[in-house]
C-alpha cells in the first residue's frame, strides 16, 4: 500500500507552442440560476488572439440554470440527472476535446472565480511551458474566505502536496486549465469531486504542473456542496485509490486483489457528449462583477463565436 506517488512530477519548462484551434472554457453548474449568466458574460471572446468558446455543463439542475446560461451566450450541455461535480467536469473535458480546444479551462459558475482572468491560466499552455495550470487563490488576492474554509483548504493542500511530491499551493482551486493532450488523457475516478484526483492523475502521467495567482471571492448566493465530513469520506478513499492505481507493477501485490468501489469507479452509464442537448449561444454585454482581482483582458465588442 502506497501513500505517495512513485516519483516527483515533471517540472514546467520550455516546450512546443500549441497549434491552431480555439480555447474552450466550460462551467460546471448545478442550480446556479442566480449567477451563471453573469459568469458566462465575463468569459472573454478572444484570448491571446484565439477564439474562446464557452460551454456550460448543467448537471441536472432543478432551476433555470440551463435557460439563463444559453440566453447569456453559452452552449449548454444538459444532463438529465445530478451526478456530481466530478462527473460534470469529466463531461466538460470530453466535450471540449471533441470541439477541438487546444487549451481547455473550467471554473465554477457561482462567481467565486473571474473568467476574465482566463489568459493567466491558458498562456503557459499556449506557449508550451506547462500542460496543467491551476489558479492559486493563496498566491493571489482573496476577497473573502470563511476561516474554517481557509483552514480546511490549507490542510488538504498540505496533504496533497505530500502525496503528490509536488509544490502545490492550492489543491482545491476551482479554476484550472489543461492542454488538449492532458484534457484527453485525464481520468476522474469518482463523480463526487475532481480536485485532488485530477491533479494526482495528471502528475502521475507526466504532465507538467504550474500554478498562477488568481483572485477569489466567497459566493454570496446558493449553497456549496461541500460538507466537511461528507467531503472527507468521499475524497480520502478516492485519493488512496488514485495513488495506488499509479504505483509500479509489483509495488503492492495485495492491491491486485482489490476491486474498486462503484462510488469512485468510472461510471458506465454516463451519456456520451453527442447524446446531450446543446443550446446555442447568444451575445450579452459583460458586467463588472467586482472580483477581488480585476481581469487584465480587454473585452472585445462584437459577436461571440460558439461551438
Amino acid at each position: 500500500m502506497a501513500l505517495r506517488l512513485p516519483a516527483p512530477p515533471v517540472p514546467p519548462g520550455l516546450g512546443s507552442a500549441a497549434g491552431p484551434g480555439p480555447v474552450v472554457v466550460f462551467l460546471p453548474a448545478h442550480d446556479e440560476e442566480a449567477t451563471v449568466a453573469a459568469v458566462v458574460a465575463r468569459v472573454p471572446a478572444l484570448v491571446l488572439g484565439r477564439r474562446v468558446d464557452c460551454l456550460v455543463v448543467d448537471d441536472g439542475s432543478d432551476d433555470r440554470t440551463a435557460e439563463l446560461a444559453a440566453a447569456a451566450g453559452a452552449t449548454v450541455l444538459s444532463a438529465a440527472t445530478n451526478r456530481g461535480l466530478g462527473a460534470a467536469v469529466r463531461l466538460g473535458l470530453a466535450a471540449a476535446v471533441e470541439r477541438g480546444g487546444v487549451a481547455v479551462a473550467f471554473c465554477d459558475a457561482d462567481r467565486e472565480y473571474d473568467p476574465g482572468e482566463l489568459e493567466r491560466l491558458v498562456a503557459p499552455i499556449l506557449e508550451g511551458r506547462a500542460d496543467y495550470v491551476v489558479g492559486s487563490r493563496f498566491a493571489g488576492e482573496i476577497g473573502r474566505m470563511l476561516p474554517q474554509r481557509r483552514l480546511g483548504n490549507l490542510a488538504l493542500t498540505a496533504l496533497l502536496r505530500f502525496v503528490a511530491r509536488a509544490p502545490i499551493g492550492d489543491g482545491q482551486s476551482g479554476f484550472r486549465a489543461l492542454s488538449r493532450a492532458a484534457a484527453a488523457d485525464a481520468e476522474i475516478v469518482h463523480d463526487y469531486n475532481y480536485a485532488q484526483v485530477l491533479t494526482l492523475d495528471l502528475l502521475a502521467k507526466g504532465y507538467r504542473y504550474l500554478e498562477v495567482p488568481i483572485g477569489y471571492r466567497f459566493r454570496t448566493t446558493g449553497r456549496s456542496f461541500v460538507r466537511p465530513l461528507c467531503y472527507l469520506r468521499q475524497v480520502l478513499p478516492a485519493v488512496w485509490h488514485e495513488v495506488n492505481g499509479h504505483q509500479p507493477a509489483g509495488a503492492h501485490d495485495a492491491l491486485g486483489a482489490l476491486q474498486p468501489s462503484p462510488r469512485w469507479a468510472r461510471p458506465q452509464s454516463q451519456p456520451a457528449v453527442g447524446e446531450l442537448q446543446p443550446q446555442p449561444r447568444s451575445t450579452r454585454p459583460s458586467p463588472n462583477l467586482g472580483w477581488a482581482r480585476p481581469s487584465p483582458q480587454p473585452r472585445l465588442v462584437g459577436p461571440r463565436m460558439g461551438g
